[in-house]
């Protein structure tokens, strides 16, 4: 087993294809086959089913990926200390965050962190929320920003830091488009481009419709915010999403605020039920009770 074969590993199960894993990791879909292909030789067991949507680990992969995860978190960390030299005591601390960082300003928070505590490295890793519960569990990492799910995780302890509204994304001349604010029963009759089933945003507006008892027809699932909201203005449906990560995309769709007052996206710190347990990780927690946004609204 290679340290690059690992990585390629851990990406697709990350990213759920091979095709999204080429993307992130810049290279060939071809290459990345042949790497896995050499894994799964080399330990002479399949480490994913491959179907025409997903790649689902195999009961050896789903073995494999706490294992891995924790060697390249080791490596990385001994790297980290053999590159400072003897004598230069630094440490590391991991913080998850799902993209977009989440709502929150976090550029600004590790800087300020940063600067309170030089002798602290920062190793910020970008994922899904499922991904940063796993890794919370493999104590890979010491907390992670996340959003609020409506059933949490067992073993996750979550703290809300701040509550956005939810909006309607149509494309460019839409019907609804210049509308004020809309009910959900002016969608009923609408196709629509959303998260997967298992992020929170999409979790909370299926709750929503189904209150309202509105059957809706999903077209398109994406869980990157600017890829979907680019389907959007293509005309491939409407879309209910976070207001900040939609202004962040700055992609040219119409966006209308929503009648519903439970349609709203929480962002949470996700910790293990112990909390934070290092200097580092209570320092940045000090912190972040210093500057969250306090929670106006909870998503459950």
């Amino acid at each position: 087993m290679e340290t690059r074969q690992l990585q390629h590993f851990l990406a697709i199960a990350d990213a759920g294809t091979f095709t999204a894993a080429a993307e992130q990791l810049h290279i060939s879909q071809p290459g990345l086959s042949s790497s896995i292909r050499a894994l799964e030789r080399s330990l002479g067991t399949r480490l994913f089913v491959r179907t025409r949507k997903r790649a689902e680990l195999t009961e050896a992969g789903r073995e494999l990926y706490s294992g891995a995860r924790r060697a390249l978190a080791t490596l990385d960390a001994l790297e980290s200390q053999v590159r400072r030299g003897p004598g230069v005591r630094k440490s590391t601390l991991r913080v998850g965050c799902i993209p977009s960082f989440a709502g929150l300003d976090l550029a600004a928070l590790i800087s300020r962190f940063v600067a309170r505590n030089p002798d602290v490295d920062v190793d910020v890793v970008v994922g899904m929320p499922l991904r940063h519960f796993a890794d919370l569990a493999e104590e890979t990492i010491e907390l992670a920003f996340v959003t609020m799910p409506l059933e949490p995780p067992e073993g996750i302890r979550l703290t809300p830091l701040a509550t956005y509204p939810m909006v309607l994304a149509c494309p460019a001349g839409h019907r609804l488009g210049k509308q004020t604010s809309v009910e959900l029963a002016d969608l009923a009759d609408e196709a629509f481009v959303d998260f997967d089933v298992d992020l929170a945003a999409r979790q909370v507006t299926d709750q929503a419709f189904a209150a309202a008892d509105i059957v809706r027809t999903v077209r398109v699932t994406c869980n990157e915010i600017g890829s979907l909201l680019e389907l959007v203005a293509h005309g491939l449906g409407i879309a209910i999403v976070p207001r900040p990560l939609a202004i962040a995309t700055r992609v040219p769709v119409a966006m209308v605020p929503l009648a519903n007052a439970s349609l709203v996206w929480t962002v949470a710190a996700a910790t293990r039920p112990a909390g934070v347990t290092s200097e580092a990780g209570q320092a940045f927690w000090n912190l972040i009770a210093d500057t969250a946004t306090p929670v106006n609204h909870r998503a459950t």
